[in-house]
């Protein structure tokens, strides 16, 4: 399992900082031999040797996970993905198309332009309703609150925890993060905080893995504490344009600062 966490988040990084770091050109289905299938709020693009099924697959998994995202922490907002402004979705023939056509990294199953709406992706992967979760809510999230925003730690963190909700994908690899608080070889808050992409690019393996799993165990640890409704609140402050410690200090009487919470969480995956 451990082997498993760590491809899975290895394969998400890379996916994300492709994008961040310039991306690639978008692509126009009409104009690129693609098949279009549409939902309310997707718009699903498929090469002629994607079947219909598989397509449809994914354009009920968007519409599932796309209401279970934003039901799950109360994401209202007023400029739905409707008409026009449907996301999309392009699935590649095979893993070979997907990296000629989209240049994304050959370690990825999919990966995302969260500024556009789109992820991009290929058929018959046995991960893929997981990280396909996980690049939705980064889209969901981001335009919610906004670009720049959260802190990479925790809009990777709540990727990773919705990713982990519906393919329980991270929670067997807490151990590996107990041993790490033990041993206090953890990534100090104070340093998590200030982790960018760019920063993390030029990390070994081993410490993205625990930059990802640890993200995790802290939006993990906020939700069996506080639960989703004084989460959601604080994502309202953070939207608002409040810091996180403002934000923290406002919804939570018990981490009023990333020092108290730093604390707290140590206690609790200490137990």
């Amino acid at each position: 399992m451990k082997i498993l966490v760590a491809v899975i988040v290895f394969s998400i990084f890379i996916s994300s900082i492709g994008f961040e770091s310039g991306g690639i050109p978008f692509v126009y289905a009409k104009e690129d031999g693609y098949k279009e299938m549409r939902s309310e709020h997707f718009i699903i693009n498929y090469k002629k040797d994607v079947g219909n099924s598989y397509a449809k697959k994914i354009k009920d998994t968007s519409e599932k996970y796309y209401r279970v995202i934003t039901q799950q922490f109360n994401l209202y907002r007023n400029k739905f993905w409707t008409w026009d402004n449907r996301a999309k979705v392009f699935i590649a023939s095979d893993k070979d198309d997907y990296l000629e056509s989209f240049k994304c990294s050959p370690w990825s199953s999919a990966c995302v332009d969260y500024r556009n709406k789109v992820i991009y992706t290929y058929p018959d992967q046995e991960i893929s309703t997981p990280v396909f979760v996980h690049e939705l809510t980064h889209i969901i999230f981001r335009e919610y609150i906004g670009e720049g925003k959260l802190p990479l730690w925790m809009d990777e963190g709540i990727a990773v925890y919705m990713e982990d909700k519906y393919g329980k994908t991270y929670r067997n690899g807490i151990f590996v993060l107990k041993e790490h608080i033990a041993n206090d070889t953890y990534i100090k808050f104070s340093k998590l905080n200030e982790v960018g992409v760019r920063s993390l690019n030029d990390r070994e393996q081993d410490y993205i893995n625990l930059f990802y799993l640890e993200s995790f165990s802290i939006i993990n640890f906020i939700m069996k504490k506080h639960g989703k409704h004084r989460f959601s609140n604080l994502l309202r402050r953070l939207k608002r344009g409040g810091s996180l410690e403002e934000a923290l200090s406002k919804v939570f009487y018990d981490f009023k600062d990333l020092d108290k919470l730093e604390e707290k969480w140590k206690a609790y995956y200490r137990r």
